[in-house]
Order: structure tokens, then sequence, then C-alpha cells
């Protein structure tokens, strides 16, 4: 049995087409960081089968079947790549990566849009669709405005970095008090007319999998800038 939102086809391909690019982006980074194209490969091969993972999660509706245990896997899959990646930060980064690539990611988060876009059909509760989807745009401004500003730079300044990072992060972490406290969970405090249905497909790949992903980005820039910028 498979769970699906009736979502706009804007969502729908909005959310696929992020989900299709990932692989792709993260041996870019690599390829034009001029570090190891077979590195960039793995970690792009990775994420594409931990995206197909996250998919069959989502589209199942896994975290409600396991009713109270499937309000871990959001957090769980925040963790685990970032995680890895500080683990083992100095397989990842051997060699110096290009932060106005690892800043571009960010640029993504403009598809947090689509929150707002189902709002309007009733599928998330306007108490997360306000902050994540004005927070996830706010984030993909600020990473646009650095990278204009700092183009030709030989470097982004380590401020402009921090910026972006900790901005990001702050939006996440709203997104995620308000995801949690507005949907079925032991910690609820809001209570919406509507029941939110933001971890159904298609909208359920965000939290599930491109929210971790630009997480991982946002770890590589911090722990590439402390490496490299000594």
């Amino acid at each position: 049995m498979y769970a699906i939102n009736d979502a706009h086809p804007v969502t729908v391909l909005v959310i696929i087409a992020a989900f299709l690019v990932t692989p792709i982006y993260a041996l870019a980074t690599y390829v034009f960081s001029g570090a190891s194209k077979k590195k960039g490969l793995r970690i792009g091969a990775a994420f594409l089968v931990f995206g197909t993972l996250m998919f069959w999660v989502c589209i199942a509706d896994v975290p409600r079947r396991l009713d109270l245990a499937g309000n871990l896997i959001v957090p769980a899959a925040w963790i685990l790549p970032s995680l890895i990646l500080y683990i083992w930060r100095d397989w990842f980064l051997d060699r110096w990566l290009c932060q106005k690539w690892l800043i571009g990611l960010q640029l993504f988060r403009a598809i947090g849009g689509v929150f707002l876009i189902e709002m309007v059909r009733g599928n998330v509760p306007g108490i997360f669709a306000y902050p994540a989807g004005l927070g996830d745009l706010g984030v993909a401004f600020v990473a646009a405005a650095v990278l204009i500003k700092y183009w030709n730079a030989a470097r982004i300044p380590g401020a402009a970095v921090a910026l972006v990072i900790a901005l990001g992060v702050a939006d996440f972490l709203s997104a995620f008090f308000f995801g949690l406290t507005s949907s079925e969970s032991p910690v609820q405090l809001f209570f919406p007319e509507e029941p939110s249905r933001l971890i159904v497909f298609p909208t359920g790949l965000i939290p599930l999998f491109l929210v971790p992903y630009a997480i991982f980005f946002h770890t590589l820039s911090w722990l590439s800038y402390r490496k490299f910028n000594k």
C-alpha cells in the first residue's frame, strides 16, 4: 500500500527534479573543485542509494506505519549522512573543495516554497508551511547574495560562509520544531484543522532526503573551511 498526496504538479516536478539532481551535484562539486572525480562519483552513488531508500520509506508511508517509532526516522535521516562525513572527514576532504559549489547547493532550498503551495491545497498546515517555506526561500536568497557578491573572488570570506550555515541550520531547526509539534506525536503542541500530511509523498522527500542532503553540504562547507583556511 502506498500513500500519495494530491499535490500540485509543480510540487511533484520540483521535488523529483531536485531528487534526481542530487547525485550529479555531488559529483560536480568534486570535479569542478579539482578534487577526486572517483570520490565524487562514490559520494553521488551513495546518495543515490540513500535517496532510493528514503523514496521507498516516503511512498510506503513507513513513518506513519511505525507509529511512535516512526518519529525517529526524520531526525535519524538528518543526522546520519553528516555523522558519517564527520567521522571520515579526512577521506571526504583530502583536497580543497570550492565554497562556491558548497554554498551553491543551498540555492535549491528555494524548493521549500512548495510548502506554501501545499498549504493552500490542505496537505501542509500553515503553522509549519509559513516558517519552513519562507525560511527556505530566505536561505536561498542569502546564498544567492553571497555567491553574487564573491563570484569573482578567489575565496569566500569565513563570515559569509558562517552566515549561510547559521541561517540554514536555524531554518532547519525551526522547520523540525514546527513539523514535529504540528503532527501527531507525544510532543504535539499545535492542532491544525486538517491533519498534517507533510511526510507523505511527494513533500515527504524533503525532510526524509533533501534536508539531510543540504545538512551534509552545510557540514562539508564548515569542515572544508576549517581545514583549508587556517
